[in-house]
């Protein structure tokens, strides 16, 4: 019952019916409130509904129960980094990175984190986003890539 309540929630969020959406995944999450799937789903859909703090709660509770899952992780450091904090950021993605090197999202947030204090790094990480399938992905992290380049001294 939650899993097909969390796949309609997430349907009706992609159709961009977000109220119900925002609805099936609390009832989703009601019914399994462990879930970390279902908590990021709702997560996403709390913040397309503008209540980011709420959602951060959520990411924040997702990533605690399962540091290395890649997509509430890459969701939590993005808010992160949107606020400035590069440094937490980088640790959310550390246990990501970890269990998935490749992860294209996950190496591109970090190449993010990375970018004022360590562009080295940086742009290896965004070299291996580059990888990825996603083509908008592939653009950000060639952009990432390309200031990186051009702001490393010669």
């Amino acid at each position: 019952m939650a899993a097909d309540l969390y796949r309609d929630g997430m349907a009706r969020l992609e159709a961009g019916d977000v109220g119900e959406g925002r609805r099936l995944l609390e009832e989703a999450l009601r019914l399994s409130p462990g879930s970390v799937e279902v908590m990021h789903g709702l997560a996403r859909a709390l913040d397309l509904a503008g209540e980011r703090a709420r959602a951060v709660e959520l990411l924040e509770l997702a990533h605690a129960r399962a540091p290395d899952a890649p997509e509430p992780a890459c969701d939590l450091a993005m808010f992160l980094l949107e606020q400035g904090d590069d440094a937490r950021a980088e640790r959310v993605l550390a246990p990501v990175l970890a269990a998935h090197p490749a992860h294209p999202r996950a190496n591109l947030h970090l190449a993010m984190a990375l970018a004022k204090t360590d562009p080295g790094r940086a742009r290896g990480h965004a070299q291996k986003a580059l990888q990825g399938p996603d083509p908008e992905l592939q653009q950000q992290a060639a952009a990432l890539e390309r200031a990186l380049a051009a702001a490393s001294p010669r």
